[in-house]
């Protein structure tokens, strides 16, 4: 109908005159005009199929790209041939729909048009969510830039699931769908599973774009994933549409978050600080502070404190809080909780023995935090991780980079060599900057030295045998071992002849003094200050060697001589003149940052992924490790490994 030819000009003009009104060209993008050849490594026919009509964003040609506004809308004359043709076809789609499937060609998850502009045109206006299309893809040059990688990473997913629209802001995501929806993308899915993932995000997207979402910076695939992770498919295809917009509104706060920005917060003044009370406070009397008689704590350990000296160290640190606060804080512990259910089960446990914060101590349990904030909304939980992306909860971790850049030079000093040996678990973020601080600081006293990286992670793999091998009898191995399996193999330790181990230093998390700092804060009121929640980033309080939740202790059988260079590095560390991350820095594959040069930021320092230059080793793809390992790696974030890439912070020199 001409009638409505005429709406949709008025739709097009309008669109046009916003667009030249704020300074954008007014006509639909042609591909050709954006993308040269060269920049296409080929051509690959995906075939027939439906494809989200929102992702189509231009033409391929300049052909017809004048004919419409950038909204697909037209803005020619209604008396014109294409006018008429517009409304016939206009017609025919009312009447019969639009049967022949239109030419496209997609280029980093965007459709630009080849034949069927005004098939596309009238569907819009019809507002139709998908059409039919033969779409041809044209494959980018790889770059290492992060929208490059994901693009590629979705072209790995694609073959495994068969459909286009569910797009990620970051890298990681689409394995880590593959993960939540527990299907492969190694391999295809099956017509069943490829059709219910496919109806169940166009279920979601409708709903959540009802509520707003177009609004937030997130990706429909960003929320798809997040809802998910704390609600599983079946909470979304087998409830009612009600349902699903009531869990929305409990996780609604984590869509505000600015994508991946986590805020790292390395001041623990930041929790002690009391905001200035207002005219109406004062006469209100509003007090922020915890309100009950006894603040009820309850720790979650992955395994016994017996059998993991990481659980003996919270031990340690939930002793020290029971102590130090005396009657004001009781606390109480939950072992063995190696599964998600059994993290979950814990946590209600602790909810219905009346804890009002809970602290959750390995990065394995974040998702299991997240699904509990939801159901119990007034609990503090704490995940003990760094930079995980929620913001439901909040998040804790130190800057162990800074003691092991002193445990570098301090192994640096003492080896009768070049080589010294270093184990770290796995590529976590915050694992990499430990790796290159140690490696910088044993070559800060040995220009010369190298250092042997291995994963305790991997699958089949000996780190001990591979060392010995190698003939390196000085090591940086796991911080602490359980009590019941005692051994001297921890924190810088040297092996000399007939296997004999002995312990130079370590470094320690003193978390009872990071429960101390988060426990009075939250007794204080600090804890929900506005400078911290300001913002809608996910926190995560990162706290280092100044604060006192990290320290090297050394062995008394050290010499005067490197008691006193640890002492000097130390006391420079803990003034901030001293930072193994100031100045040049040289990966295994060039200049990172040329001489002069500031220090690397806070997020660039969690989450680097190149290694030293005097690093012998490599970060291992996720595949090579465990399948606990992965499962941690999956969950916490982990360093990807990018082949050729270099860090992103590479420097002009």
């Amino acid at each position: 109908m001409v009638e409505d030819y005429i709406k949709a000009r008025r739709l097009g003009e309008s669109q046009y005159r916003k667009d030249v009104n704020t300074g954008r060209y007014p006509y639909l993008t042609a591909l050709d005009d954006i993308v040269p050849q060269t920049q296409i490594t080929a051509e690959n026919r995906i075939g027939v199929m439906e494809i989200p009509i929102s992702a189509i964003v231009g033409t391929k040609t300049r052909g017809r790209q004048e004919a419409f506004a950038t909204n697909f809308m037209p803005i020619l004359n209604s008396e014109t041939e294409f006018g008429i043709k517009w409304s016939q076809l206009y017609d025919a789609a009312v009447n019969e729909g639009i049967r022949d499937a239109i030419l496209v060609y997609e280029y980093m998850n965007r459709f630009y048009v080849q034949e069927g502009n005004k098939r596309v045109s009238v569907s819009k206006y019809l507002g139709t969510l998908s059409i039919v299309a033969d779409v041809v893809r044209l494959m980018p040059l790889r770059t290492g830039t992060k929208d490059n990688n994901i693009y590629y990473e979705f072209v790995d997913f694609y073959k495994a699931a068969g459909f286009y629209g569910i797009i990620f802001s970051e890298e990681g995501r689409y394995q880590k769908l593959c993960d939540v929806l527990k299907l492969p993308m190694s391999k295809q899915w099956t017509s069943d599973e490829r059709r219910n993932v496919k109806s169940a995000f166009d279920r979601f997207t409708d709903i959540f774009e009802r509520k707003g979402g177009t609004r937030l910076e997130v990706t429909k695939g960003d929320a798809f994933l997040l809802y998910l992770t704390v609600y599983g498919l079946k909470e979304l295809m087998d409830v009612s549409n009600l349902q699903i917009e009531q869990n929305l509104d409990n996780i609604w706060e984590e869509f505000l978050k600015n994508s991946d920005d986590v805020s790292l917060v390395q001041d623990p003044e930041i929790l002690e600080k009391h905001e200035k009370k207002t005219f109406f406070d004062i006469f209100t009397s509003q007090d922020k502070g915890f309100k009950g008689s006894v603040l009820k704590a309850a720790f979650i350990y992955e395994k016994s404190p017996d059998t993991s000296g990481w659980s003996y160290s919270h031990e340690f640190g939930r002793n020290y809080v029971t102590e130090k606060f005396g009657g004001r804080v009781e606390t109480f512990k939950f072992e063995n909780c190696e599964t998600p259910e059994l993290v979950a089960t814990a946590i209600d446990a602790a909810a219905d023995a009346g804890a009002n914060v809970i602290f959750t101590t390995t990065g394995m349990m974040i998702e299991a935090s997240v699904k509990a904030k939801v159901k119990h909304p007034d609990i503090y939980i704490l995940n003990c991780s760094v930079r995980t992306n929620y913001n439901t909860i909040r998040t804790y971790y130190g800057r162990m980079y800074e003691a092991k850049y002193l445990m570098g030079a301090l192994a640096a000093s003492v080896t009768d060599g070049n080589d010294i040996g270093y184990v770290e678990l796995c590529p976590q973020y915050g694992t990499i900057s430990n790796v290159n601080a140690f490696a910088i600081g044993a070559q800060m006293v040995n220009p010369y030295a190298r250092v042997h990286l291995k994963w305790l992670g991997l699958k089949d793999r000996d780190w001990k045998k591979e060392l010995r091998d190698a003939n390196i009898m000085t090591i940086s191995g796991p911080e602490l071992t359980p009590p019941k399996n005692a051994s001297r193999e921890f924190g810088i330790y040297m092996v000399s002849d007939g296997d004999v181990v002995s312990n130079i230093a370590m470094t320690i998390f003193d978390w009872g003094k990071f429960y101390q700092i988060i426990l009075d804060s939250i007794l204080s009121g600090t804890f929900q200050s506005a400078a911290l929640t300001k913002d809608h980033k996910a926190l995560n309080f990162w706290f280092g060697m100044k604060s006192g939740v990290i320290d090297v202790i050394l062995s008394r059988e050290l010499g005067y001589a490197s008691w006193k260079m640890m002492e000097g590095l130390k006391k420079a560390m803990l003034a901030d003149v001293l930072n193994p991350f100031d100045g040049e820095l040289r990966s295994q594959k060039g200049i990172i940052k040329g001489k002069g040069s500031e220090r690397l930021t806070s997020d660039e320092i969690v989450t680097m992924h190149w290694l030293n230059d005097n690093v012998i080793g490599n970060i291992p793809p996720i595949e090579e490790f465990n399948d606990r390992t992965r499962e941690l790696m999956r969950m916490g974030g982990f360093a990807v490994n990018k082949g050729e890439q270099e860090d992103e912070v590479t420097a002009d020199i």
